[in-house]
């Protein structure tokens, strides 16, 4: 099981630490809690350190050049159980409607895995992330109690009518 990781912004890890890289093929429409609707990619990379493997879903959100993280539940495994782990951690990107490609990270040169994982988003930390907020952001976080309480009733009343019609 996989769980989200909030405190964790981007991988701030050398490209040597990544044993596995899948990447998804292609972005896809997401909603995630505390973010807007938007499109969405996903990575999924084997950390290894000694004999222990920590597995990482992560998802960048294309609008708010966000990452956002799950990690497994139990944390780091050890290397014996990794492959198991890894293999969850697909399972759980592809029920959110990802699908990943295989990188074959662990076949490239040390100067391509540099390239590569530099050029990852979630390898980086976004603007948001390290406290700038665009105007457009200041204005939409700028709504009232009383807007959102309204929206809330609205949303119920809606979802009360989708119900009843089943």
């Amino acid at each position: 099981m996989f769980v989200q990781h909030k405190q964790l912004k981007f991988l701030n890890v050398p490209p040597s630490k990544v044993s596995r890289l899948n990447t998804s093929a292609y972005s896809i429409q997401l909603a995630l809690p505390d973010y807007k609707p938007q499109m969405a990619a996903a990575y999924l990379v084997a950390l290894a350190g000694g004999a222990k493997v920590l597995v990482v879903v992560g998802l960048h959100l294309a609008e708010s050049k966000a990452s956002v993280f799950f990690v497994p539940k139990q944390g780091e495994v050890p290397v014996e159980e990794a492959e198991r782990v890894f293999e969850e951690g697909f399972v759980f990107a592809e029920s959110m409607g990802f699908v990943l490609n295989e990188t074959d990270y662990h076949l490239m040169s040390n100067q391509d895995q540099q390239e590569l994982w530099a050029s990852m988003p979630i390898s980086k930390l976004s603007d948001q992330a390290s406290g700038a907020i665009s105007p457009a952001d200041q204005t939409s976080r700028s709504g009232s109690k009383d807007e959102l309480d309204s929206y809330r009733q609205r949303s119920l009343e809606s979802l009360g009518r989708f119900l009843s019609s089943l």
